[in-house]
């Protein structure tokens, strides 16, 4: 079986797998028509909690490009793009985080959840980001536009897209897979989930 590791060349936008679980949401349209509708939540835990434009996502904060493979849990469905987004850590940052905090939920605009340790995203931050672009190109819609995160190294279940809220938690909250169905917190690529 071919493994992404071996595999080279970037994968088509228009290739690349998806999983609409929850359907589309319903403010994808209006985001398409008017972008500057869009806003990132960003609370809990924090110093100040805030909304970010799709414009201050971009432009506020350094953005960081990277080759990295999206990857089903089955071990099935992945492709290697190229993204290109603010990293999450810079965005706790400016709202500032908590003593105690051990967790981002993320939510969905159509209403699926995930979770990141906050440890993870503040030590190996170029992994964790706020992802605006795929292969030198704005998000599509079938994958997260305008915003989604991405998570390098863990399975597609930790990229939350059309990505709407943050919330720093100091508890083990835990997503729809990682909740709902037991899947591994770590979704560690190449391991198994359960």
């Amino acid at each position: 079986m071919a493994l992404p590791e071996n595999t080279p060349g970037i994968t088509r936008v228009e290739s690349l797998f998806t999983y609409h679980i929850f359907g589309y949401p319903a403010e994808l349209q209006k985001w398409q028509s008017d972008v500057a509708s869009y806003s990132l939540e960003v609370g809990g835990l924090v110093g100040s909690a805030r909304r970010f434009s799709l414009t201050q996502i971009t432009g506020d904060f350094d953005a960081v490009e990277d080759e990295v493979i999206l990857q089903c849990m089955t071990n099935i469905h992945w492709g290697r793009v190229r993204v290109r987004g603010a990293r999450i850590s810079d965005v706790l940052n400016a709202v500032g985080t908590d003593k105690g905090a051990v967790k981002v939920a993320l939510r969905g605009a159509e209403g699926f959840t995930t979770d990141l340790f906050l440890e993870e995203i503040v030590g190996d931050a170029d992994r964790f980001l706020l992802v605006y672009e795929m292969n030198g190109r704005p998000l599509s819609a079938q994958h997260g536009f305008p915003i989604r995160s991405s998570a390098s190294g863990k399975y597609g279940f930790k990229w939350c897209k059309w990505l709407v809220a943050m919330e720093v938690v100091d508890y083990d909250y835990k997503g729809h897979y990682e909740g709902r169905r037991g899947w591994s917190d770590k979704a560690v690529r190449g391991r198994p989930v359960q």
